[in-house]
């Protein structure tokens, strides 16, 4: 794992600075570096258009411009290309727009833009930075590389010509190529030129295949065909419900064909093969679509019942989406609706499966597995709302944004067949030995009572469980129960009927073909407070039903859950606030006051180089004097202070949570660290680099270190250091950034190896970051202070390492030093009054703990370097490898494991033991417990049920704690 909360591999963001505009009050960001959500409008009115599609074009490119460099993107006017413009019922104006380079299509590279009453006002989506592609006309020809697609799904799928029967609406090519810019996996580092083809080598299955332009080689490839189930499966009947149907007659034959809706064109069409606007109903005759015929009788009776009830439910669809959301058929524009029944396999069984081809449903008769897949209504609105959303978002069918079609297809079934919240329950026998439960999913309980991903039913209900496999194109079928829980929990708190319109306003106007589950939530979000209003109880419960299954923070003021992932427990001792004096008059340097400041404790007349440090527990604190001297400082009366170095050489240091371990700077300019173990009692020094992208390369430009703090692991330290580049012209590059540099390892109980992460992978010309804090319960956030010489701009500013995201906190004339409070809800860092004189300010926090929330006011009167701090003592679960008394040592290995390890441990005599494993999110995943003879017991521990990702293994012996990290890698 790569993220901070796992095993503190820390990595380096792209700087992303809160948009220069003001009038741009909400940014967020993708983990790459992208903006994928912009909420305010240029200044001067640039973003203001009239009801014409040349004017909201036009106010598209003047919203564009001011975010361009933000967007990574060099030439706006000629990068993006107006797609479609278009009104909701609520008269908002949207305009989604396709990213081009040099002309060719960015696959995947598609925004939306917003606005009401005249100006457009928000932006999302999904786009990549302006390609890097210097050759961008193909080696292979487009006939070229359909015969090597053709060819590669010839290994596993029947080539049969395709067959329409006359009906117009069937007819479509075998292969659809275009010549895009594409980066798989949405990985910005992997542009290349590629052709896109669609493929349908039958009339079962459509194909998406990727292949280099330049070499010929297959990048990706997938079966867009959007299907439910399992590919195999049997079933008896089907409801046996007598319904009222709308039929057509001609001369002395009725047909299947519903001509009764508004949306049916009678001048348009040709009956019965080719009408325009009617619902209809085929038959496949149990063929693979070689033999398709319309459902007709004589007498207007019917025998087949999977031909009624595809057709019954194909107009109760209809309905929902005409009459719920003012959605006039499939396409939005009145198109055909047409279902074909007793569809074989390719072998000419019972197909287990129903599915959309890209132009009609198609339903089999179940298999060994289900009763035949077109009596249920569910299934029925699944399938065809697959086809809303090709003409919507247009997702595609993998990894996350596949995941997300699925949901949204079984978000309709459930809304439309809104008895319940299961999904096939009717076409499921309830003695299934595949479904167990007598349904195939349960948007109330993804688990749906399996419990892995063996089982069949199971599906994850929370970003902990997510399958990160390949298989069934990256779970598109299996991580669907994610947002499909995030919107039952949504659902029973706002109401189904609120739901549904957040749903589909959020799918019909605010997702892209590349849409992630963030992209879903921030999609929801919009939703939320275009209908309902920004910070409603609806745009709440959005946030914090997402936040639940592990998508985003909770809402401000909601119910915050079990907290970020990887956050550790909140320190339960009472806080304070330590602070240096800096009047003139007053002797006394540090002060200890309650957190209101009411009250204040003189504790030391010491003058100091830089803030003090102290330890998790507040317990002692390590300091800097004005003449390098390092002491430490007890931090109860008579708050003693003792010589720690009595070399006149310090200029910072920092201690430990754990108080295990210093690290130091000294006056030297020498680019290094030093690190004092206790146990070991011996410093080592560490050399400051700056790391690059080249594997072994490494730049020298690191001066000299100044702030220092700690990680809670006590393996990493955040600091920030002066850096300089001489060059030839005498126009010298200097500035400040942050890094960490690994200087322990605790399963080895010895020193790290040195390597360095930057915390940004590349700083704007002319700005500096430094003084670096770590958030007191969120692991992966810090606040820190941003100077950029250009403008003269001083801020202190907030990072989520693992989300990407960075936000101001607030606008300061001087450093800040920030520091955060006991619960991360508030940041104090010092600033100037009007009057010049520094002062300690404070300032709320939202609960993504790195936006501001609500006004900065003074705290402290003449003081600067604030640290918040708390007496009481926690676990904090991230430190492993320590050793317990009495000779106690255990361990866990290999590390990574794939399907269990193995926990040793070594004792002078017979213990009784307790193992329990969490994961980051502090669920307990499994105990076992045991007996320990004298010497090395070992015990093997099953993991191959849990998913991929870091946990905290717990050893319990004789009421002692020990944790150990393991991290699950298949």
């Amino acid at each position: 794992s790569n993220s901070i909360r796992g095993n503190y591999n820390y990595k380096s963001i792209s700087f992303r600075k809160t948009l220069d505009n003001k009038n741009f009050s909400n940014a967020k960001y993708e983990k790459t570096g992208l903006l994928m959500f912009v909420e305010g409008s240029p200044e001067n009115g640039a973003s203001y258009f009239t009801r014409n599609n040349e004017s909201v074009i036009d106010a598209a490119f003047s919203f564009l411009k001011p975010i361009a460099q933000s967007m990574q993107i060099k030439d706006v006017d000629n990068e993006f290309v107006s797609m479609i413009v278009w009104n909701d019922e609520l008269d908002f104006t949207h305009i989604k727009m396709q990213q081009y380079f040099e002309g060719i299509k960015v696959y995947g590279g598609q925004i939306i833009l917003h606005g009401s009453n005249g100006f457009l006002n928000v932006f999302n989506g999904t786009y990549f930075p302006t390609p890097n592609i210097k050759n961008i006309i193909p080696k292979y020809e487009m006939i070229s590389v359909e015969s090597i697609a053709f060819a590669d799904v010839a290994k596993t799928s029947a080539i049969t010509e395709v067959n329409s029967f006359n009906i117009k609406q069937l007819e479509y090519e075998m292969a659809v190529s275009e010549l895009v810019i594409y980066h798989y996996d949405r990985d910005i580092n992997s542009e290349k030129l590629a052709w896109h083809i669609t493929l349908r080598p039958n009339f079962l299955e459509r194909w998406e295949y990727f292949v280099d332009a330049q070499t010929g080689e297959i990048i990706n490839k997938y079966n867009n065909t959007c299907s439910d189930g399992p590919t195999t499966a049997n079933a008896t009947d089907l409801n046996g419900v007598t319904r009222t149907i709308n039929t057509y007659q001609i001369g002395s034959n009725y047909y299947l064909i519903d001509a009764t809706k508004p949306m049916y064109n009678q001048g348009q069409s040709d009956l019965p093969d080719n009408p325009v606007g009617a619902i209809m109903t085929l038959n496949a005759n149990n063929t693979n679509n070689t033999n398709i015929t319309h459902v007709a009788s004589s007498n207007n009776t019917w025998g087949d019942a999977s031909s009624v009830s595809a057709h019954f439910n194909g107009n109760i669809t209809y309905e929902y989406y005409k009459n719920t959301h003012g959605r006039n058929s499939i396409n939005g524009a009145g198109g055909t609706i047409i279902s074909i029944v007793n569809v074989a396999d390719e072998n000419g069984g019972s197909l287990a499966n129903a599915y959309w081809n890209g132009k009609a449903m198609f339903y089999g008769n179940g298999g060994a597995i289900f009763y035949p897949l077109a009596g249920g209504l569910d299934v029925a609105a699944h399938e065809m709302t697959h086809g809303v959303i090709q003409n919507t978002a247009n997702l595609v069918y993998q990894n996350e944004p596949g995941a997300i079609n699925e949901s949204m297809a079984d978000i309709a079934g459930a809304m439309v067949d809104r008895s319940n919240w299961q999904m096939g329950e009717t076409i499921t026998p309830n003695n299934s030995p595949y479904y167990p439960t007598g349904t195939m999913r349960d948007l109330s309980n993804p688990h749906n009572g399996g419990s892995s991903f063996n089982d069949p039913s199971y599906q994850p209900m929370h970003v902990n469980e997510k399958y990160t496999g390949s298989n069934d194109n990256g779970g598109v079928h299996i991580n669907s129960g994610i947002i499909n829980y995030a919107y039952y929990l949504l659902a029973e708190d706002i109401s189904k009927n609120k739901a549904e319109k957040l749903y589909y306003r959020a799918l019909s106007n605010y997702m892209t073909k590349s849409s992630q589950f963030i992209d879903c939530r921030l999609a929801f979000e919009q939703a939320a407070k275009d209908l309902y209003g920004n910070n409603s109880a609806e745009h709440k419960s959005v946030a914090n039903s997402f936040h639940a299954v592990g998508i985003g923070d909770a809402a401000p003021g909601g119910d915050e859950g079990s907290g970020a992932p990887g956050d550790i427990e909140v320190n339960p001792g009472q806080d304070y606030i330590l602070s240096y004096d800096v009047n003139p008059s007053d002797q006394t340097s540090l002060y200890v006051s309650n957190t209101s400041a009411t009250t204040f404790k003189p504790i030391s007349t010491t003058k100091l180089k830089r803030r003090p440090s102290l330890v998790d527990d507040g317990s002692v604190g390590v300091m800097i004097t004005e003449n390098d001297e390092m002491l430490s400082i007890e931090m109860t009366e008579p708050y003693t202070e003792t010589v720690i170095s009595p070399d006149l050489i310090w200029d910072n240091v920092a201690i430990s949570k754990d108080g295990q371990r210093l690290a130091a700077i000294t006056t030297d300019v020498d680019s290094a660290i030093w690190v004092y173990d206790f146990g070991k009692a011996q410093w080592t020094k560490f050399h400051l680099y700056s790391p690059t992208y080249s594997e072994g390369v490494i730049v020298h430009n690191v001066i000299y270190a100044d702030a220092l703090e700690w990680d809670y692991t006590g393996q990493y330290l955040v600091y920030d250091a002066f850096n300089k580049f001489d060059n030839e012209d005498g126009n010298n590059i200097e500035y400040w950034d942050v890094g960490f540099i690994n200087v322990w390892n605790n399963n080895g109980n010895n020193w790290g190896d040195g390597e360095i992460f930057k915390l940004f992978s590349g700083l704007p010309k002319g700005v500096s970051i430094g003084n670096p804090s770590i958030s007191k319960n969120t692991p992966h956030i810090l606040a820190f202070d941003f100077f950029d010489e250009n403008t003269g701009e001083t801020e202190v500013m907030g990072a989520n390492i693992e989300t990407g995201d960075v936000q101001t906190i607030f606008e300061n004339a001087i450093l800040g030093f920030p520091n955060y409070s006991k619960l991360d809800d508030q940041l104090v860092f010092g600033a100037n009054n009007t009057s010049g004189i520094e002062v300690v300010g404070v300032i709320g926090l939202r609960s993504d703990k790195i936006s501001p929330s609500g006004e900065a006011s003074i705290l402290i009167n003449d003081a600067k370097w604030p640290l918040w701090y708390a007496t009481g003592e926690r676990d904090l679960t991230d430190v492993g490898e320590n050793q317990l008394p009495d000779n106690i040592i255990t361990n866990v290995f290999p590390n990574p494991a794939t399907d269990q390890f193995k926990l040793t441990i070594n004792t002078n005599d017979t213990k009784i033991f307790e193992v329990n494993v969490f994961n980051i999110y502090g669920q307990l995943m499994l105990t076992e417990k045991g007996t320990s003879k004298q010497g090395i017991t070992q015990k093997t521990i099953d993991i191959s049920n849990f998913s991929n990702g870091t946990y905290v293994v717990k050893i319990n012996i004789d009421g002692r704690n020990f944790n150990h990290k393991i991290v699950k890698a298949n």
